[in-house]
C-alpha cells in the first residue's frame, strides 16, 4: 500500500458522500431552474402572453355594477 492511498471504506464513504452532495446540488438547481422558468412563462414578458385578456379598472367595476343591478 503506498504511504497516500485511503483504505477503501474511506475511498467508498468519500465517493458516496460526493455523489449524494452533486444529487442534492442538481435536485435543488432543476428545482428553482423549474421554478423560475414558470414565474418567466406566466409573467407578462413571455411571448406567448403578449395577446393575453387583460381587464381594466374601469371594466372591472362596470362588471360589479351590472352584477349589482341583476335581479336575484
Amino acid at each position: 500500500m503506498a504511504g497516500n492511498q485511503l483504505p477503501r471504506h474511506v475511498r467508498v464513504t468519500d465517493a458516496v458522500h460526493r455523489l449524494a452532495v452533486l444529487g442534492l446540488v442538481g435536485f435543488c438547481v432543476v428545482g428553482t431552474g423549474s421554478i423560475v422558468f414558470n414565474v418567466w412563462a406566466n409573467s407578462d414578458y413571455a411571448p406567448w402572453n403578449k395577446e393575453k385578456l387583460k381587464f381594466e379598472q374601469e371594466q372591472y367595476h362596470e362588471a360589479r355594477q351590472a352584477d349589482k343591478s341583476k335581479p336575484e
